[in-house]
């Protein structure tokens, strides 16, 4: 299946997403912009910038005295947004005044941690599956020179760091609750599909904004809307991964990838990007 019938299909069924936020999404905010002060020997014990995804989640439950009766997480989104975080960095808090300001927390990164506190500050999951062809430079350039961060697609108009795809769950047939959730993406159409091969061995080529990932046999699994910049395929209703990407009895390695609709006049005349993708190892 070839994939550019597919983007039509972005704007066919379309489904708004409903997710739980885990820590996973907010850490790489916490690690881009306050890794300075908050990383080892944070001011007054507080290391949210820790590399341990553990650590920093467990720092983020303590209690705040700048907010009192809230934790240090719900302060940390308080003070950016007024303008106190990152600490002499010039901020307003306002992204738009902010704008050109590399230090400042990008709206997308505010709206992240938003859906995160929104959630009930859920902690962090462990991932499934090998994430490749980044947008980080590293491999095959991004189209208009925006790298993303590694572990992530090249940058958006929304979130210069990329879209980011990550696996949970278990990849079995007999007990399969594997979830893929995207990040860091605008507010859109956002197509998750399935292929059966890697694209330039792993390193992606040139498509739209971003890099095409994933290529073969080519399964369109479904297409949901971004809301805060994340989604998460399957949701109630939608069958398991495993049945809408036909997966042999046998097992086998499937790749996967989101396409997503970013119409903003940002990089090349095109109106999508993608995320990185995923490599998953089916059992039985």
């Amino acid at each position: 299946m070839r994939l550019i019938p597919l983007f039509a299909a972005l704007l066919i069924g379309v489904v708004p997403a409903v997710a739980q936020t885990p820590f996973n999404d907010v850490h790489p905010v916490y690690l881009a912009n306050c890794s300075t002060c908050h990383a080892v020997s944070g001011f007054g014990g507080f290391n949210i910038a820790a590399s341990n995804i553990a650590t920093a989640y467990q720092q983020s439950q303590l209690a705040s005295y700048y907010s009192p009766g809230q934790t240090k997480g719900f302060a940390t989104l308080v003070r950016i947004q007024n303008g106190t975080m990152p600490q002499g960095a010039g901020c307003s808090g306002n992204p738009t005044q902010d704008t050109g300001l590399a230090s400042c927390v990008t709206a997308g990164e505010q709206a992240a941690i938003a859906a995160w506190l929104a959630d009930g500050q859920a902690g962090p999951v462990q991932q499934t599956g090998t994430t490749f062809c980044f947008g980080d430079g590293a491999g095959v350039q991004c189209p208009c020179g925006n790298m993303g961060l590694t572990g992530a697609g090249c940058g958006n108009s929304i979130n210069a760091q990329g879209g980011r795809l990550v696996a949970t769950g278990t990849a079995s047939l007999a007990n399969d609750s594997l979830v893929l959730r995207a990040t860091r993406l605008p507010n859109s159409a956002a197509l998750y599909f399935q292929g059966t091969d890697r694209a330039n061995n792993g390193f992606g080529t040139v498509f739209g904004d971003g890099l095409r990932c994933v290529q073969g046999t080519v399964i369109r699994l479904g297409t949901k809307v971004n809301a805060a910049g994340a989604s998460t395929f399957p949701q109630v209703g939608d069958g398991a991964i495993s049945v809408r990407g036909a997966i042999p009895a046998s097992g086998t390695v499937r790749y996967y990838q989101v396409w997503y609709r970013n119409a903003a006049a940002f990089c090349s005349a095109s109106t999508f990007n993608l995320t990185n993708g995923v490599g998953i190892t089916w059992q039985l």
